[in-house]
């Protein structure tokens, strides 16, 4: 099967950008005539076909941007999702919502997908490795920007949680009312999930833990670092159970995100572990899941609103303006203290 002719082709061939291809390809004045053609018979001659989207672009009258969204358990990004269909309406955008399950290259060749789809631009919501994501956008030749606590290294303008902070506010408080021994409980994925184990977010909530326990002059203790299958609807955290069965003496669990929490306190129910009277139970996104156990999980609350704002302009300013830089763009939490959380009962 031949393969399809893309912007970067053309751009590689004519020994110009890949911006200034799609500006000559759309009838943009800041062109010149000369230069038009000539990257327009080197098109011609590669057996370039201009996409939907281009088509579409060039026709005017219909504007819009695509979201990519994790077509699993995850149900955060739905007020950033949201918020982005808020703020590109005002802008006269329409979005297209694309739900993608997760596994290797899915998210690339949704990009890619998109060659045939009449979009301008694209926010990407998690994304276990940009680079591929972004390579995939270079070679449709559309600007995108993510909504990504995940990546270590970034190759898009990335929304974000202040996840350090975020985490050590939550550690500190556990640590204020009493609490010195405290587990950690954070995801190990199974399958081909691995690549998340590794997740920014993951190591900035641990290194949080880490500091908070050091500034307060408490021992690390490792055994007390707890990985366990993500699994929100299992039975109970055999995990951490296994844990209570050699030490009594936690007091504590602070869960790596919110989705953890209801097998821990299945866990502790089923032990008649009392919470919050013997062990407190803290978590971090505030998602649904917080308010819907028992009891209610005290966590950091993400500005997912804000955040799905904030990418959404950066996404509109690249295509109308200069470029946003390529960095975290990190938004502060809130702690919100709930009733799983209570000062340790002398």
């Amino acid at each position: 099967m031949t393969q399809r002719v893309t912007l970067t082709d053309v751009s590689r061939a004519a020994g110009v950008g890949i911006a200034t291809v799609s500006r000559a390809m759309g009838d943009h004045p800041d062109v010149s005539k000369a230069t038009r053609d000539r990257i327009r018979q080197v098109a011609q001659e590669l057996g370039y076909r201009p996409s939907v989207a281009a088509r579409a672009l060039r026709r005017g009258g219909f504007h819009a941007i695509s979201v990519i969204v994790p077509d699993n358990q995850w149900g955060w990004w739905e007020l950033a999702a949201h918020a982005c269909i808020e703020t590109a309406a005002a802008a006269g955008y329409q979005v297209l919502v694309h739900p993608v399950r997760g596994g290797e290259g899915a998210l690339a060749d949704a990009i890619t997908g998109l060659s045939n789809v009449p979009t301008e631009g694209v926010i990407v919501v998690s994304v276990p490795d940009q680079k591929s994501v972004r390579d995939a956008c270079d070679r449709i030749g559309i600007p995108g920007v993510a909504i990504d606590d995940s990546s270590v290294d970034i190759y898009f303008p990335s929304i974000s949680a202040a996840n350090y902070a975020g985490a050590r506010e939550v550690v500190e408080h556990l640590v204020e009312i009493g609490r010195s021994r405290i587990a950690f409980v954070r995801p190990r994925f199974s399958g081909g999930e691995s690549v998340w184990a590794n997740s920014f977010y993951l190591q900035e909530r641990e290194r949080a833990y880490r500091d908070v326990l050091v500034a307060a002059g408490i021992v690390i203790d490792e055994k007390l670092l707890v990985e366990t299958e993500f699994d929100e609807a299992a039975p109970g955290c055999p995990e951490l159970g296994d844990l209570l069965d050699r030490d009594g003496s936690i007091d504590a669990v602070f869960c790596a995100f919110d989705q953890l929490a209801p097998t821990v306190l299945r866990e502790l129910a089923a032990r008649e572990r009392r919470v919050p009277d013997e062990i407190s139970v803290a978590g971090f996104d505030d998602e649904r899941a917080a308010s819907l156990v028992t009891p209610q999980l005290t966590t950091a609350r993400q500005p997912y609103a804000e955040m799905g704002r904030t990418a959404t302009e950066l996404l509109l300013q690249s295509l109308s303006e200069t470029p946003p830089a390529i960095r975290r763009y990190e938004f502060p939490t809130q702690l919100i203290v709930r009733a799983s959380t209570r000062a340790h009962l002398s």
